[in-house]
């Protein structure tokens, strides 16, 4: 059995025994993360199956780590919250991981040079990141959430030091930009010996 293969089956099987567990503990609005993470845990393998897009096992394993802390740990447990750091992992993370799916999707594509196909997965990165910050953005307009931390009033934590100069809420957009470059960026130069 492929390493890959074995690492999909743990990770749904302990989605599986944390969904019993909840039902169990009658903690029903933790379910929805979970439920949500199991069906995002099938993304690879439908654009596989449908557009012949073949993701490198490394960015399906950060693709699982990310959604399960983002949803799981993140949104249910508001990690966002207790660990100032743990947006900006999530935001490296993402760099790392979507910079292998972008170069899968320019790879699908023959006679590509490697170039372009590492320039994409880049881009392909930063461009998902981007959809990110709107969905926060919206989402704290819709609801008066706190997601781009720009309440000086909120239960959540805003990690932002009094003294900064500018808004929290750009602070911690532009540290969730900065992240994601960085991981893209890394990610492309250990791309760059792989391809």
């Amino acid at each position: 059995m492929k390493l890959l293969s074995l690492c999909e089956i743990i990770f749904r099987c302990a989605l599986f025994a944390l969904a019993v567990y909840h039902v169990f503990k009658r903690e029903f609005k933790l379910m929805k993360s979970v439920i949500l993470v199991f069906a995002l845990s099938f993304l690879p393998q439908i654009l596989n199956a449908v557009f012949q897009i073949r993701i490198d096992a490394f960015s399906i394993i950060v693709y699982f780590i990310i959604i399960f802390m983002a949803l799981y740990l993140g949104g249910s447990h508001r990690f966002y919250d207790k660990y100032k750091w743990w947006d900006r992992a999530i935001h490296f993370l993402s760099g790392v991981g979507f910079t292998g799916f972008g170069i899968a999707f320019a790879s699908a594509g023959s006679g590509t040079i490697k170039l372009v196909i590492l320039f994409f997965g880049f881009t392909f990165s930063l461009t998902l990141h981007v959809f990110w910050e709107v969905l926060e953005y919206i989402s704290d307009c819709i609801s008066h959430g706190n997601a781009q931390r720009w309440q000086k009033v909120h239960a959540s934590h805003n990690h932002v030091s009094e003294k900064a100069l500018q808004p929290a809420g750009l602070v911690d957009t532009m540290n969730d930009a900065i992240c994601c470059i960085v991981g893209a960026g890394l990610s492309v130069l250990v791309w760059w010996f792989i391809i």
